[in-house]
């Protein structure tokens, strides 16, 4: 077994990283030039569940047939029992990195995207989303639970047969950290939390709006990372996806559903990220926590610019993102 995933932070930069050599040795259909593995040595497909670890969860069809499917992720970031390891000098905070990893298969067929799938289907996958971020979130040591999916080597995919991912933290990430505090003392300076503020002044000025249902509001926000960057946002109070009543995941499922085909329509078929944010888990209860789901096109990694500022530069302002999503 290799050694146990810690958390670490920077001296210098005050920077907290995941050290995660368990994820090393993780199988791959991307590499220096992407080639796409068959479905016949896929650990993803219907008859090949045997190469990954036992079933947690799953959502059949109406003849029995598995439509999604969630495990224990073998190659996992975070782990149960983790431990630091003896043998190094650290030069500076080092934790244990416990917590749970699973990985959610989508579809039983190998080269079909989310985006491809039926809104039945759609709503199945979803629907054991929402349930295991609520199983994550009620472990004990969990602090933050996050959900996101990969799409395509430059999102970072390594698999092409169309999945998700979720795991729990035992500490609060730096980027979660920081909305949670800006959110806070906005709410405490204006009675209501920034991710609330946004939504409303998108909705007031129509010039990002993308779309809108009685529940959710979908626009590309005024300062993006990437071109395209699209955001889906609750209008009622809701701390967690996990929280998610099932009238509005109802509602939820084919409004992603042509969002993200809007998207991908746009940026001819690019790798994407869909990224769900939530508070950290102790202020679920807040008058300001609302969580929110992000598309992120990816069409190139972070360069000299990027990496020297710690700023993004976007070729295309979100005004003209949003009217070309519309017009799809």
């Amino acid at each position: 077994m290799s050694a146990s995933p810690t958390l670490r932070v920077d001296l210098v930069t005050g920077r907290r990283v995941l050290v995660a050599p368990s994820r090393r040795g993780s199988p791959r259909d991307f590499g220096a030039i992407p080639v796409a593995r068959d479905a016949t040595a896929c650990p993803f497909c219907p008859g090949r569940e045997d190469l990954t670890s036992v079933t947690r969860d799953e959502r059949r069809d109406d003849e029995g047939v598995w439509l999604t499917r969630a495990f224990a992720n073998l190659f996992p970031m975070v782990r149960e029992g983790a431990a630091v390891t003896a043998g190094h000098a650290p030069v500076a905070e080092e934790r244990a990195a416990v917590g749970d990893h699973e990985v959610l298969v989508e579809t039983p067929a190998h080269g079909i995207d989310l985006a491809e799938l039926s809104d039945r289907h759609a709503h199945a996958v979803f629907d054991l989303y929402r349930a295991r971020l609520a199983v994550m979130a009620a472990r004990d040591d969990a602090r933050a639970v996050l959900m996101f999916k990969n799409r395509g080597p430059r999102s970072g995919a390594s698999l092409l047969h169309a999945h998700g991912q979720v795991l729990s933290l035992p500490v609060t990430p730096p980027g979660v950290r920081r909305r949670d505090l800006r959110a806070r003392r906005h709410f405490e300076a204006h009675g209501r939390g920034t991710l609330a503020e946004a939504r409303d002044r998108e909705l007031d000025a129509r010039v990002r709006i993308v779309d809108e249902t009685e529940h959710f509001a979908v626009y590309c926000p005024f300062a993006p990372h990437r071109s395209f960057e699209t955001w889906i946002v609750p209008k009622a109070p809701s701390a967690s996806f996990a929280r998610l009543d099932d009238a509005r995941l109802d509602a939820l499922v084919p409004l992603f559903q042509r969002t993200l085909r809007r998207v991908l329509r746009a940026t001819d078929n690019a790798d994407y990220n869909v990224v769900v944010r939530s508070p950290a888990l102790r202020h679920w209860s807040a008058p300001w926590a609302l969580w929110n789901l992000e598309i992120l096109p990816r069409r190139g990694g972070d360069a000299g610019f990027e990496l020297s500022s710690e700023m993004q530069c976007v070729l295309t302002p979100p005004e003209e993102c949003a009217e070309a999503l519309r017009a799809l």
